[in-house]
Order: structure tokens, then C-alpha cells, then sequence
């Protein structure tokens, strides 16, 4: 019985690497971060390949593994660009900067240099180096503490 399943594993390689490709995601479930999702990928694509052509177990070996690196390779440089987004939008223990580049209007006329600005359901004091009258739609571009700068839109 025994060397029945290893005959068939053995002629059918396509078997052993989606057998190999569901062993490495139910491992990648148990929590290993994408570690073993893209070798359980490569692996599926792998028994693809083999079910297709038949080819050597070598030559199988060989297309895993640079499967299994070019698909974390592309997982890494997808974390990396999405990690640039995300630190570019919030900077650590900054959420003030979320405001910079909010369109508004103004709500208390902002002369001498300041007034106040509506943000959602509050209003914020805002500094600008002109005059604007109520209603004027302007841009947050800088947060000093709790106070906005802002620039007129034109």
C-alpha cells in the first residue's frame, strides 16, 4: 500500500506539490505573516506546471524556488509601497497633520492675520497672511499646535 501512494507521488509530481502548496497554507493560517502564503502560491502554480508538462523533479525544484522568491519579492515590494503611503499620510503621534490640505471655509472673518475656520462639526483658530472675509473657501497648508494656517483659494 505504502509504496503505491509513494509510486503515484513519484509519477505524479503535480500530487506531491498541491499536496505541498495546502500544507504550507494551512500552516500560513496558524499565523507565520505571508511567510508561507507565497510558498503555498508557488507551490499551487508549480502543480499547475507539472500537471501541464511533464517535467523533471529537479527542474520542478528549481521553478519553486524562484517562484516562491519572485512572489515575496513582489509581497515585499508592496508592503514597502504601501508603508511609504502610509507613513507620508500619518506621521507618528501627529494626527494634526491629517488636516493639512482640507478644503474649508472661513467663519470668522480672519483680519490682522486671524480668525476662525469650520473643520467637520467644530471650528478652529486659523492664521493667514491676508485678510478673508466669512465664507471664503480656503486650504489648511501648515498646523502650529491648535492653530491652522491657511491660504485662500483662488
Amino acid at each position: 500500500m505504502t509504496y503505491n501512494v509513494v509510486s503515484t507521488i513519484y509519477n505524479s509530481p503535480h500530487w506531491f506539490f498541491l499536496i505541498l502548496s495546502g500544507i504550507l497554507l494551512i500552516v500560513e493560517l496558524l499565523g507565520t505573516s505571508g511567510y508561507s502564503l507565497w510558498s503555498g502560491v508557488s507551490a499551487f502554480f508549480v502543480a499547475i506546471i507539472a500537471w501541464i508538462i511533464p517535467l523533471s523533479w529537479t527542474f520542478l525544484w528549481i521553478i519553486f524556488a524562484i517562484l516562491t522568491m519572485v512572489t515575496a519579492y513582489v509581497w515585499f515590494l508592496w508592503l514597502k509601497h504601501k508603508n511609504m503611503n502610509q507613513s507620508k499620510k500619518r506621521a507618528l503621534n501627529q494626527p494634526k497633520s491629517d488636516l493639512i490640505g482640507i478644503k474649508t471655509v472661513v467663519v470668522e472673518a480672519i483680519t490682522n492675520g486671524n480668525g476662525r475656520v469650520k473643520i467637520n462639526d467644530g471650528t478652529w483658530m486659523a492664521t493667514s497672511d491676508q485678510n478673508l472675509a466669512v465664507g471664503e473657501r480656503v486650504v489648511v497648508v501648515d498646523v502650529d499646535g491648535l492653530i491652522l494656517k491657511v491660504n485662500k483659494i483662488q
